[in-house]
Parts: structure tokens; C-alpha cells; sequence
């Protein structure tokens, strides 16, 4: 029983390391590269939450952004980008989080979501906004941080 204490304490205390580290590292980033770390959170919500609802068999049935799986890579894209220069960074990050967006747009206007009539929910908003939120934070960084 002392054994598994120690293992919860040290395991405990592994993780309180890690999560100061972590804290430290975002404390040290400026205030756009922030927003885009906690931008992350956006992406998230749009990931996990549904994008449509319709309503058949007298139940409410919702659906999954077909695309937003892809917003777990641009996240992990967008902060890898904070370490390299700002012009590359910016031309990556605009490209990809555009390319996101103008698909989104697509499979929203020629209702390949689903083929049921359905009503867009709150994920589907998420999901706009995460890409536009992190064109707007990387342009800003650009102007802010080129040579």
C-alpha cells in the first residue's frame, strides 16, 4: 500500500512539474500568440459539438462537422508555427486555416452536411469562427513581428 502512495505522489508531483512548465511557457508568449494558443479551446468546442440537428421519428438526431477533424492538425499546426519566422508562418497559417474555411463554406452551401433537412447548431458557428480567429491572430502577428 506505501508503494501505491508513493507511485500517486510521484506521479502527482511529475504532473504539477509539467502543468508549471506549461504555464510558464504560455506566460512567456505575447498576447497574440496567446489568443492563439487559447484559440485552441474554439477549435475544441468545434470539434466536439454537433453542427446540425433534425428532428425525425419524434427525436432529435445531430450531426458531426464532417471536417472538422482537421481543426486537431491546424491547432497542432498553428502552434508549432509561434517558433518560425513570421513570414513563413503567416503564408502557412493563412493557407491552411483558408482552405479550412472555404470547405467549410462548400459542404454548408451545397448541404453535403447531410441529406435529412436539418437546422445548423452551435458547433457550426464554432467552426467558423476558429479558422477566422486564427487568420485575424496570425495576420496581426505578421504586421506586428515582420523584419
Amino acid at each position: 500500500m506505501e508503494t501505491f502512495k508513493e507511485l500517486l505522489l510521484n506521479l502527482g508531483t511529475s504532473f504539477m512539474k509539467l502543468l508549471r512548465k506549461v504555464l510558464e511557457w504560455f506566460l512567456e508568449l505575447d498576447l497574440i500568440n496567446k489568443i492563439i494558443v487559447v484559440n485552441g479551446a474554439v477549435a475544441f468546442f468545434a470539434i466536439v459539438l454537433p453542427v446540425g440537428r433534425y428532428y425525425i421519428f419524434e427525436s432529435w438526431f445531430y450531426l458531426n462537422n464532417p471536417i472538422a477533424v482537421y481543426l486537431i492538425g491546424i491547432v497542432i499546426l498553428m502552434i508549432g508555427t509561434i517558433y518560425i519566422p513570421a513570414k513563413a508562418a503567416f503564408i502557412i497559417r493563412l493557407i491552411v486555416n483558408l482552405w479550412f474555411f472555404l470547405w467549410l463554406m462548400y459542404i454548408t452551401f451545397s448541404h453535403t452536411i447531410s441529406h435529412a433537412p436539418y437546422e445548423l447548431s452551435s458547433g457550426y458557428y464554432f467552426s467558423i469562427a476558429a479558422p477566422l480567429i486564427y487568420i485575424a491572430a496570425s495576420s496581426v502577428s505578421y504586421f506586428l513581428n515582420r523584419d
